[in-house]
């Protein structure tokens, strides 16, 4: 077999493996019903406490703003926001790798 043959058939062949692999669904194991429940609780505390850190945030910019610091109480806000953001986002990664 010449070798631009070879590289060829090599080339083929590697074009079909992809297929060949099984993609199955994920399925939950029997008998883990609870981790679902306490995920579903770890997000709403997240969001909450997210939530309450926005809130005391912007009393801390009202209150800075009034002694005129509002630039340093700025990131009380921006911090919170971004952990918001990063929950967020994690959750819409898991739930599209697990294709829900």
């Amino acid at each position: 077999m010449a070798l631009p043959e070879f590289i060829y058939t090599i080339g083929h062949l590697l074009g079909l493996m992809p297929m060949q692999i099984p993609d199955p669904a994920p399925v939950q194991p029997p008998g883990t019903d609870g981790v679902s429940t306490i995920l579903a609780w770890l997000k709403w505390i997240g969001f909450a406490v997210v939530g309450g850190a926005i809130i005391v945030g912007g009393i801390g910019i009202a209150v800075a703003l009034r002694r005129g610091e509002a630039g340093d109480a700025l990131p009380k806000v921006l911090w919170p926001m971004a952990g918001a953001i990063v929950i967020g986002g994690g959750i819409g990664m898991v739930s599209a790798l697990m294709g829900g």
